[in-house]
């Protein structure tokens, strides 16, 4: 199935389907929760490329379609990387006792009640952003950064670029 181009961004892509249901953008493996990613990470000794996405982001989408599938970056994200997409707009209700109260960053509070406002938070709290896509390059334990995270970066060489120096930062930490 060809995604059709200038619809794209628009529709869910194919892979979200309910004839072709796949967790994944691009039949990748990924992880939904960060605790799970890191822990595999960790055993599988990779970096991690933190993915803040949404349901409704039509920007995510436009990357997952149009870039993601560039054969280098496709090998990376499936090699080199554990993909971990968090979010933001995820519905599904938290445990309770994970319905938290955070302070809002100008002030007030908020009560973390979905995944989604979990990841967002988690988002703001530690990267200062809540834009969608933004990519993170972490080591595999999750506690350094590897380079400076992008947004959106619709051009493939940057991308590549981006993946490139991660791994190559990764690979000179001895961890």
């Amino acid at each position: 199935l060809t995604p059709l181009t200038l619809l794209s961004g628009l529709a869910p892509p194919v892979g979200y389907s309910f004839l072709y249901p796949n967790e994944c953008p691009n039949n990748l493996d990924c992880f939904k929760d960060l605790k799970t990613g890191i822990a595999y990470a960790k055993k599988v000794n990779k970096p991690i490329m933190l993915d803040f996405t949404g349901y409704a982001c039509v920007n995510c989408r436009k990357m997952e379609e149009h870039v993601w599938p560039n054969e280098k970056i496709d090998n990376y994200l499936r090699n080199d990387y554990i993909l971990i997409s968090l979010y933001v707009d995820d519905k599904k209700t938290l445990p309770k006792e994970e319905q938290i109260l955070v302070n809002r960053i100008n002030g007030g509070t908020r009560r973390l009640d979905s995944y989604g406002h979990k990841w967002a938070n988690f988002q703001t709290q530690f990267f200062k952003t809540n834009s969608q896509p933004y990519y993170v390059l972490l080591n595999a334990d999750g506690t350094k950064i590897l380079n400076q995270a992008v947004g959106y970066t619709p051009n493939e060489n940057d991308y590549i670029q981006f993946l490139e120096c991660g791994l190559e930062v990764f690979k000179n930490i001895k961890e």
